[in-house]
């Protein structure tokens, strides 16, 4: 049944981007992941009008104007979301308003609200757009936050995160993990957030040093989850676990949850490269709704599905040299070299699993030059990755010398601009 919209007429809602220090695309296996929000927010203003459209705006981007007529009757009858999403991405509506669109369909068919007949949605962000630290994310939590206060009607963030998830699966089209909507729900600023994403299971958080800064260095290379790389490493992720499963005779939860050490060697007899074809006629389908097996293509099936198992444990140990560190226990300088090793060892392996990137090679190269010596520890491609941010750790005191290197930086990635702090 659904519910009377309150009396409020204006709503609004506010959510963060995020970092992703170690873990990215080790979520969809239920892998560790340690993200930390960005202090850079998107808000959502939402306001019930006289009219019958919904109407989606934002600054530079063209508006989104839907009747809503059909929409409610849609809401009143009971719908299927995925079809409500083919039906939407078919209108052909400007590609950034599936978000917020989305987050209203997907929040109406959990509460049952009804939403008013006209309403405007009006998004300003200081989030980078396709620079891997979740503006998408940060735009589906801040819609959700609004629509949450315009409803009357409670949900928890944790809540809130599965709703943008969901809006960003079936209505967008776009596989992407819980990871981001969980950081920009649940995480606070200046604090890193472990997350065991077998969904949704959160750390303690642990604070970064003052006097430590981590950096997001965009590269110039936009980045989406919906491309093709990310999906390939998904798809072969999901492959590598039908296998294993084959191999052990017994189902398995999630591939991050499987002991890296104990299935070393079943791994290393997976194929590194496996066509689609030859995948489907010996093991049939793989169990991840958004993965569909193209017989034409040839998948990393071994990197992508080892990726997650050696992750988790680089993320539980960057986890316990931060607590070490905020403890103030142990050899410090140690410690950093140590998560520096952490951050260089992930983003080869995003190399193995095709999700490198030309450009952030470079930039990971030229910062490694640098050295300890200049307060410089490490860093990696972050996120979906091909492409995106990389995240630098990097002492409070060398940021001048980062912003000169950033500045005279020949590629796509130059200027101070390309620098975001949590």
């Amino acid at each position: 049944m659904e519910k009377e919209s309150t009396n409020t007429s204006e709503a609004l809602g506010r959510a963060p981007g995020r970092m992703d220090f170690l873990g990215g695309v080790a979520d969809y296996s239920g892998g560790h992941v340690l993200e930390i929000p960005l202090r850079k927010m998107t808000t959502v203003r939402v306001r019930s009008t006289h009219g019958n459209d919904w109407v989606f705006t934002a600054e530079g981007r063209e508006a989104g104007v839907v009747n809503s007529a059909p929409w409610r009757s849609l809401l009143r009858e009971g719908f299927s979301v995925e079809n409500a999403g083919k039906l939407l991405r078919a209108m052909k509506v400007p590609a950034w308003s599936l978000y917020p669109f989305g987050c209203l369909l997907v929040w109406a068919a959990d509460t049952g609200w009804a939403p008013p007949n006209g309403l405007s949605f009006s998004v300003s962000s200081e989030v980078p757009v396709a620079m891997g630290v979740s503006s998408s994310a940060a735009l589906e939590i801040a819609t959700l936050r609004a629509l949450r206060q315009l409803s009357g009607i409670d949900r928890s963030d944790l809540q809130l995160a599965h709703l943008g998830q969901a809006a960003e699966n079936r209505i967008v089209g776009a596989p992407c993990g819980l990871m981001d909507q969980l950081a920009s729900s649940c995480g606070a600023p200046g604090q890193f957030l472990p997350i065991c994403c077998q969904p949704d299971l959160l750390g303690e958080p642990v604070p970064l040093p003052k006097d430590l800064a981590l950096a997001g260095w965009a590269s110039g290379v936009a980045h989406s989850v919906g491309g093709s790389p990310y999906g390939m490493a998904r798809a072969a992720s999901f492959m590598g676990k039908k296998i294993l499963e084959t191999v052990l005779g017994e189902t398995l939860d999630y591939t991050g949850k499987m002991p890296w050490p104990d299935l070393a060697a079943q791994v290393a007899d997976l194929p590194q490269s496996l066509s689609g074809k030859t995948f489907l006629r010996q093991w049939g389908e793989v169990e991840d709704p958004l993965t569909e097996i193209d017989p034409a293509r040839h998948y990393p099936v071994q990197a992508s599905t080892r990726f997650p198992m050696e992750e988790s444990q680089r993320v539980q140990s960057a986890v316990h040299l931060w607590r070490e560190l905020d403890a103030g226990k142990g050899d410090r300088l140690a410690q950093l070299l140590a998560l520096g090793r952490l951050l260089h060892e992930s983003h080869r392996a995003y190399s193995d699993m095709g999700l490198g990137c030309p450009e952030t090679d470079k930039m990971v190269s030229a910062l490694a030059a640098e050295g300890a010596e200049k307060g410089f520890y490490g860093s990696r491609i972050s996120g979906g990755g091909a492409g995106g941010t990389v995240v630098i750790l990097v002492e409070r005191k060398a940021l001048p010398r980062l912003e000169t290197i950033c500045d005279q930086w020949k590629g796509p990635a130059s200027g101070k601009n390309s620098l975001v702090f949590v």
